[in-house]
């Protein structure tokens, strides 16, 4: 496949194998709990400069855009590879969209242990950027681009007054996500308080007020992931079983969360109180 640009025919397969690598190492990073690093790609390619947003960064879009969620999910396994297939909707507008991602169950010559994660992500980040606006896609694409390039002098600064409202929608996406598992994780045995115990340890945090924008976009990202499919809410209780008991041997005692019961800020809205009163943050 080729994309012309001045008579001049630019291949394209490396764009997306660019794409695929970074976000096979997303994936990977948010199953075993470690900090993402990508959320843009940008390289030369053909005398031009290629730009997009990865798979973590389409997750960040449509929490910051809000209003996308996926509705159906469904699987299939083949001889050699995973077949995916998801629906995303804006409630906003109505509009839906389908995604597919067939993924090899080796990598390298080795079974991949994430094959399956790895379609079921790819399949709903090509259907949620179907619905993700284009100034919203340039937004964030421009803030990581940005973030990227700066060396940490003035641009971190730069940013801080963009990040309050986009905290704040991240927050109230991790919300959302958390109060429809509930009662999946009951179900597993894991509680509200096994929840918040977890993300704490997770982001060395003792308050929800504590976490950045990243982390609620990351936090987002996982628990939708185990919303979407009974083995990733395995996988979710998993590591939360697996970080308590951690804890536990390292006898590191665990107080009680007050944000339980705290009231939202003066700032935020009726339902948001209750949404967060109503939480496990």
């Amino acid at each position: 496949m080729a994309e012309e640009k001045k008579e001049e025919m630019v291949p394209v397969t490396a764009e997306y194998e660019v794409v695929d690598q970074v976000d096979d190492q997303a994936i990977i990073e948010l199953m075993t709990g470690q900090t993402i690093q990508d959320y843009v790609y940008s390289f030369k390619q053909g005398g031009r400069t290629v730009e997009g947003l990865t798979l973590a960064g389409i997750n960040e879009a449509a929490n910051r855009r809000g209003g996308i969620q996926v509705e159906e999910m469904e699987y299939q396994e083949l001889d050699n590879s995973w077949l995916a297939t998801v629906k995303a909707v804006d409630t906003i507008t109505g509009s839906s969209r389908w995604g597919a991602y067939e993924q090899p169950k080796m990598s390298g010559g080795r079974a991949d242990p994430f094959a399956f994660t790895k379609a079921v992500h790819k399949a709903q980040r090509n259907a949620i950027k179907q619905l993700i606006p284009v100034p919203v896609i340039r937004e964030v694409l421009n803030f990581y681009l940005h973030r990227k390039a700066g060396s940490g002098n003035s641009r971190p600064q730069q940013q801080i007054p963009q990040g309050g409202g986009n905290i704040a929608q991240a927050q109230k996406a991790a919300f959302a996500i958390a109060n429809n598992l509930e009662e999946p994780l009951e179900k597993k045995g894991i509680t509200k308080a096994d929840l918040w115990n977890y993300i704490k340890r997770k982001y060395s945090v003792e308050s929800r007020n504590d976490m950045s924008e990243m982390q609620w976009t990351q936090l987002s990202a996982e628990l939708k992931a185990a919303e979407t499919t009974p083995q990733l809410l395995n996988d979710l209780c998993e590591r939360i079983k697996q970080l308590t008991a951690a804890a536990q041997e390292s006898d590191v005692p665990v107080p009680e969360e007050p944000a339980v019961q705290e009231a939202a800020s003066s700032d935020e809205k009726e339902g948001e109180k209750t949404q967060a009163q109503d939480s496990p943050f």
